[in-house]
């Protein structure tokens, strides 16, 4: 008989052992989720800021086809973005004339073409304005060329 009280209060001290020793390990699995769960948004932050970071250091270049632009024909400009070939969020391109901004079209290319008819020959600037969604806030990018346009 006192060798089977002695068995049973081994297993018992045993298992209560075993049972510290799992909740240990418990602890321990949980402190390494909270610290992965943390390296984790430390670098979804980083990435985030460098996607800003990015979008706020592009120039906006246009690029006429022809050297001189003829009155009522169509002329084609390429603007582009400072990086090449990389996907931006999706963008919308505008048009400035007389202060009123006029929407031309959207993309999410580093690059975009815009036909340009001047209406005269002191119809030779143009006024492109980019506006870049990214996290709740509007990055925006412009460009003004002046062109030499003869009839």
């Amino acid at each position: 008989m006192k060798k089977a009280i002695f068995i049973i209060i081994c297993f018992t001290l045993l298992s209560c052992n075993n049972s510290n020793h799992s909740s240990n390990k418990e602890k321990a699995l949980l402190d390494k989720i909270s610290q992965l769960e943390n390296e984790n948004k430390k670098l979804k932050d980083s990435l985030s800021k460098n996607e800003r970071d990015f979008i706020n250091s592009q120039m906006l270049i246009g690029v006429p086809d022809v050297e001189s632009f003829k009155v009522g024909k169509k002329n084609n400009i390429t603007f582009l973005f400072y990086t090449l070939d990389k996907k931006l969020p999706q963008y919308e391109i505008y048009k400035v004339e007389n202060k009123k901004e006029i929407k031309i079209g959207e993309n999410n290319q580093t690059k975009f073409n815009y036909e340009f008819i001047p209406k005269s020959i002191d119809d030779s600037k143009l006024h492109i304005l980019v506006k870049i969604p990214y996290e709740g806030k509007v990055t925006t990018m412009q460009n003004s060329i002046s062109l030499n346009v003869k009839k």
